[in-house]
This record gives C-alpha cells, structure tokens and sequence, in this order.
C-alpha cells in the first residue's frame, strides 16, 4: 500500500532551485533515508511531505489511512512541563484513554451520581479493552533504558541529549504507521543510537529519515534518496550499495560527457570549413550543436579542498599530571595523565555528560581544573571546533565573515596567497552564496563556514567537539581525508563510529566517579567489547523488541480474572464502593497515585540518607551544644515527617 505519493514536485526558495519534477512514492512498511549535501533541501522535502511547505508545482497524495509521526530539529516543548506529562500528551489512544480513566477518578471522588458512576464504569472498560494498565510501566521502562529515571524533572531542566531521548520516546509511541526523523542521532551518545538502531530494525511501520551517519544508513535502510543538483534520485538497497551505483552512474556520466565534448569538436571543425550557404543538411547539423552545447552539463564535484596551514610543533606538544575536575563534589576527571605525541589520534568516547566537552575545554585551557597541571608547548596552537559555533555573527555576510576573521587573504607556506572569495570558494561557498547573510544559511553550512574560520588561524593542534553534527557526508567524507593527513594533532569528541573508526588511533574512555579508561582499539572494536562485557554483567542497554505501545498491536499479559474485578457495575453505589474496599482485587493506581507515590518513596530516601548523616555526626557534637540542638531537633522533625509520609504511601497503597 503507498502512503504517500509525490507527483512531479517543484520547490524553489528564492532564485535557487532546491529540486525539480521529483516523483517519490512510500510504501507501507519501507525505510528510505533521504542524502545530499547541505542546502540542497533535505530538510525541506520532509517538511513538504509533512504538510508543512508549500510545493511551486506538482502534487502530494496521502493515503487515506496515513499517519504520521515526526521528530524535526528543535521540536517545541513547555519548559515548565514534567517529562512525563510531555509524555503523556502524544497523540495516542491508550493515553487519551488514560486520560479520561484520570479525570473520571477525579470526579468520582467528590460525585457518585449514577451519572458520574457510568461515566467511571465506562472509561474503566475502555482501560481493560485495550490493556492500558501497564502502559506507564512499559514506556518508563524504555526512558529508563534511556538513563531517564526522573520523570518529573521539567524539559527546560533537561540537556540537549535527555530532551533529544524524551522525544524519541514521544514520536514512538505516537500513533502511526509512518516514521520521519530528521538528523535523529545528533547529540545523543552511542547507546542510545544503538537502542535506536535495533528498535528502527524491528519497527514494522515505514520510516522516513536523515542522517549522516554512516553504519545507521548501512544498517537499517531499504533505501536511499539522493537530492542531487536539482534531481531525485532513489537507489534501491544499502548505503553500502548506493556507493556502488553511484559510482557506476558518475564514470558513465563521465563517459557521456566527454564523448558530448569529443562531438562538438568535431563539428566546430567541420563547420569551419564548410561555406557559407545555408543548406538545409548544415542548417541541422548546426542544430544539433547547439541542442549539445546547451545540454545540462556534467561536471566533477567540487572538491572541499582543506589547505593545512599547519604551524610546526616543537618538542613539548602537550602534558597533562594529575588532571582533576569535579561539579558539585561530584568528580568528572580524577587524575588524568596524558603525554601527547606528534601526530596523536585521540579519540574521547563516553556517555553524554559524562565530562568529554570539559576535557576538551580543559586542554584548550578556556577552564580551570581543580588541580593538575595542563602544559602546553610554546609553539603548540589550538583550533577548538565547539558544538554550537558561537562566533558566527548571523547579521554579516559569509565574504565579509571571512574578511573578518582572516583578512582579505592568507599566505601559504610556499608563500602564495590566497583570496578570501577564492578561500570560500573551496569550502563550497560559490559567489552567490558569498553574499548571503549567515542567518540564511542551513545549520550545515553554518558548521561548515565556521569549520572554516578555525583552520584558517593556522592550528596544529585541533580539538573537535562533535564535528560531524549537521554536517552532509560529503563534507564529512572531505574532512576525514584532511585530518588524515594533517601534520599535528587531533583530539575528537564524537558518537559517529565510521568517522571516529578512520580519523583516531587510541582512546580515553569516560567511566563512573571520573576514571577515564584508555585504550588502542578502534571504536568499533571497543564497542564490541564494552558490549561483550554490559552483557555479562547484565548491564547492557537493548531494545527488547516490543512493537510499539500502540492500542491492540500492543498485548500486555493480565490474568482474565483481575480484569473482572477491577470492573464497575453501573448500576449500583454499593458496588462501586465494595469493589474499591475488596482486598481481593488488584487495586489499580491512576496515574497521579503513581506520581505521588515515586515523589513520596524518593523524599523518604532523602530523608533517611540525612537521619543517618545527623546521628552519625552527634556524638562528635557533645561539647557544641547550640549544634547539638539544633542536630537533634532536626532529627526529630525527620522522624516525624517520615511517619507522616509512610501513612500516605500506605493510604495510597
């Protein structure tokens, strides 16, 4: 069955043309990833698929039976909302169905008229037809395997990679049986993209996506749809196979191209030393010139051409001793030794949060450790690509950008010199784009003119944070060749396995209470291990191959007899009520009741941690007797409080 169909589609924006007269359909089921290089309208494409944009000319036809969920960049959330109310609030049946079971709970409370009671009895039978009890448990769960324990922290609380797993699980559980994701890996650490990966594998709905990593592509994709130079083109198979055609499809353009050329030769020849005359044999020979001279011309790809400007190194490059940074007494780095040589590949791998952009900032020397030492060579000059390229100024243009940060020209070692346009140029900045404000730019090439500007003030010595978010592969593909052969050294931050895989020869590893693990192995080969390792120890992050928690697709055991009990007669005050008092049914807790609940059990802990805190600190309080009061009366009042909350967690139940 075809879900969506795209009929002879046009989309400008502007002077510049992003694709035309594209024909796509998607089928039920199929998982197509959408390439090309930044700016040539991968992200428009799915916005108009979704509805979202407006096409110049052609047609979309949906299925009747469509759905679609979505996870775009920077999706709008209440910062004031709880993780789970955000949860909650997807378009999804079993939750509107909870939903209503909440606010029945809350009516019946305070009015037991036969109405009320019905209307109880009724949102009861609708939680027991579509087995909607668990349905909290399963999706707290999945964010648990997330590292998502805390379901009432506030979105605005969380950072870029929580928010980027809240959402995932929210798109998931949304209703649907197509799937669009744009630049679903950016920002989340390598678990999480595996979780991902399986669940994408297992996932029976169709699935729509864009992404730049590599072995994600490989591995999960039907197909591949390449935006290039105004056309669409779709390529049956892996990421792996797209390589392979489009191989095929360039050395056979190459070919047609230079026969086209061979042609025109031939007849700019013959034409020369023909007479004048018009006969009607020259006249369509002259035609057929110009229909080939006018032809859409192929041409080679520019190439990102990435000069090093490399500064010599001298001997001490950089040391770090006993490096040691902690946030709020918890410790992130505890002791790091680290003497780097020429040439270092150094590859900082971790879950997010764990400390990788703080190591980075430390050896850049833009923050203090709390001890240890971080001793750079007098000659050692750093170029740090941060994640959030916050020099950009998005009033300048791109031309004038570089004026600014790198004069009207540089000089090269041999002495050349080497034109701001002509700079930009090489980077993939044709003329026209030289004199775009920055603000117009995509999130791609924004990383790209920045990438730019940090290798222009002449490093040899880059640390990279992330670099490979939001940047297109051919772009990646062009900076993983530079850094191959860039004649200082490189320290990367990044979750992309086929970009750490080519660019780094060792590792530090980021694990609990700041020890940082090192390791010669390739991030594949260490990943491989680290997983061997979580699974005999039980501690592996997996998805457990659960479909979606979508309504019957969806089947949570429950023992038949439970779910009578649990049920109302709507005809009666008296049952309602011995069915609420019945100590032999399953008393079921609305939603709020959980909440409370976990809220009650995570005070206590609290509590007790510090009432073992206060009397272990008394006795060292005898000869201070206002803190002795002052410890003791505390004490006091913790007990009280927790008597206080172990009666509403037992009311509770």
């Amino acid at each position: 069955m075809i879900l969506i169909s795209a009929q002879g589609i046009t989309k400008s924006i502007g002077p510049k043309t992003l694709f035309q007269d594209v024909n796509l359909g998607i089928q039920e089921g199929e998982k197509l990833a959408i390439i090309g290089s930044n700016g040539s309208g991968k992200s428009t494409l799915l916005r108009i698929l979704l509805g979202q944009e407006e096409i110049d000319s052609g047609q979309i036809v949906n299925n009747r039976n469509l759905k679609i969920s979505a996870l775009l960049q920077d999706p709008a959330f209440d910062p004031e909302q709880q993780i789970i109310d955000h949860i909650v609030s997807t378009k999804n049946r079993l939750f509107e169905v909870i939903r209503r079971y909440e606010d029945a709970c809350e009516k019946i409370e305070v009015d037991q008229s036969p109405e009320v009671e019905e209307e109880f009895n009724q949102a009861i039978g609708e939680m027991d037809r579509l087995q909607a009890w668990d349905t909290e448990s399963n999706f707290k769960s999945m964010l648990t395997e997330l590292g998502i324990t805390n379901l009432h922290l506030k979105m605005g609380e969380l950072s870029g990679g929580m928010r980027k797993k809240v959402e995932l699980v929210k798109v998931i559980l949304e209703e649907s049986n197509l799937l669009i994701l744009d630049e679903p890996t950016n920002h989340l650490d390598v678990e999480t993209i595996l979780w991902l990966e399986d669940y994408l594998v297992a996932m029976k709905k169709a699935l729509l996506l864009i992404t730049h990593d590599r072995y994600f592509l490989d591995r999960i994709m039907d197909k591949i749809i390449e935006i290039d130079r105004k056309k669409v083109r779709v390529f049956d198979g892996k990421y792996s196979d797209y390589l392979e055609k489009k191989n095929e499809i360039r050395e056979m353009e190459e070919r047609l191209e230079e026969k086209a050329k061979s042609f025109l030769r031939t007849e700019i020849e013959w034409l020369r030393r023909q007479p004048k005359a018009r006969g009607t044999k020259q006249k369509a020979r002259i035609q057929r010139y110009e229909e080939v001279d006018n032809r859409e011309k192929f041409t080679i790809d520019k190439k990102l051409e990435l000069i090093s400007l490399e500064t010599k190194q001298g001997k001490t490059i950089l040391e770090v001793k006993n490096l040691k940074k902690s946030f709020q007494d918890k410790p992130i780095i505890n002791g790091l030794n680290y003497h780097f040589r020429r040439k270092e590949r150094l590859g900082i791998v971790g879950p997010n949060g764990s400390g990788k952009s703080t190591l980075l900032n430390l050896l850049a020397g833009t923050l203090e450790p709390d001890s240890g030492i971080v001793k750079p060579g007098i000659n050692t000059v750093f170029g740090y690509f941060d994640q959030i390229s916050r020099e950009l100024d998005p009033s300048l243009k791109v031309i004038d950008y570089i004026k600014k940060k790198s004069g009207d020209s540089i000089t090269l070692e041999d002495g050349t010199k080497i034109s701001a346009p002509k700079i930009l140029e090489r980077f993939l900045f044709p003329g026209e784009m030289q004199y775009s404000l920055i603000e117009k730019l995509s999130g791609g090439e924004k990383r790209r003119l920045y990438l730019v500007e940090i290798l222009l003030k002449n490093p040899n010595f880059l640390l990279l944070d992330e670099p490979t978010n939001d940047l297109d592969i051919q772009t990646l593909t062009i900076l993983e060749e530079y850094l191959i052969d860039f004649p200082g050294c490189v320290v990367l931050v990044s979750h992309d396995r086929y970009f750490m895989d080519r660019i780094t020869h060792s590792l530090l590893a980021f694990r609990e209470n700041g020890e940082i693990l090192q390791s010669h192995l390739s991030y594949s080969e260490f990943l491989d291990q680290d997983d061997k390792e979580k699974i005999r120890t039980g501690s592996k992050l997996t998805y457990t191959g659960d479909e979606e928690l979508n309504s019957n697709e969806k089947s949570n055991s429950k023992d038949d007899s439970n779910q009578t009990d649990t049920k109302k007669n709507p005809s009666s005050n008296e049952n309602t009520k011995s069915s609420k008092s019945d100590s032999s049914a399953p008393k079921k807790l609305s939603f709020k009741q959980i909440r409370r609940k976990e809220e009650i059990e995570t005070k206590m802990g609290q509590l007790e941690s510090e009432q073992k805190e206060l009397e272990a600190k008394i006795p060292s309080l005898s000869s201070d007797y206002t803190a002795l009061t002052e410890a003791t009366t505390r004490l006091g009042s913790i007990e009280s409080e927790l008597e206080s909350l172990l009666i509403e967690l037992d009311t509770i139940g």
